[in-house]
């Protein structure tokens, strides 16, 4: 991934933009939700860039999007092209500005190792579960991961649950500090992981 940043950023001054922040968090009341890999700007404006070493799909977009209202920014992706036609029109629609770069450009075979671990992470977040012994949660608790699970963002997450974002921020932080939530879960994405393996024990 540092390679893709080093070479997004140079993109980026090349067409006059301002580097603001790299691998900035995303906090909601003290909870970090998200993060985004860029912060630039240009003529006045703060735009939220994601950096994909790969093709951008249909979720990535979305928490593209999401992540920029958080951050009261304007979204913009650069990648390596549309997974499929849809990504394309949502993009689109969603006014997400998406820069397409060239393979050529971003392989490098860190990717790899990067891609690698991900692919184990993953694999380890599925396995885990089902060895480990999963939190006590009470009935609100099981509410709140059961909304996570089920939403595309964290916003969605707040809506299905009738908070305000600063209230679920609020919870989430107090379920991490209880032990509820793994310590090793660092931000929204990974708790929506870990959360969609925790209901099946739930429905078990």
């Amino acid at each position: 991934m540092k390679s893709s940043l080093k070479v997004a950023k140079g993109v980026l001054r090349s067409k006059g933009y301002e580097i603001i922040a790299e691998n900035s968090p995303i906090n909601i009341s003290g909870f970090k939700v998200s993060d985004v890999d860029l912060l630039a700007k240009k003529d006045g404006v703060l735009y939220a860039v994601e950096v994909k070493s790969g093709r951008i799909d249909v979720g990535g977009l979305r928490q593209a999007y999401v992540n920029a209202l958080l951050l009261n920014a304007k979204p913009l992706v650069i990648c390596r092209g549309f997974s499929d036609q849809s990504a394309e029109v949502l993009a689109r629609e969603l006014s997400i500005e998406v820069m397409e770069l060239e393979d050529l450009f971003i392989s490098d075979p860190r990717e790899l190792r990067i891609l690698i671990r991900e692919e184990m992470r993953s694999t380890l977040m599925e396995i885990l579960p089902s060895i480990l012994k999963p939190p006590i949660l009470d009935e609100e608790d099981r509410s709140v991961i059961r909304a996570i699970a089920r939403s595309e963002s964290f916003l969605d997450a707040a809506e299905s649950l009738k908070l305000d974002p600063d209230e679920l921020g609020r919870k989430l932080g107090e379920m991490k500090r209880e032990g509820k939530i793994p310590r090793w879960v660092g931000d929204y994405s990974q708790i929506r992981e870990w959360s969609s393996m925790l209901v099946k024990f739930f429905e078990d």
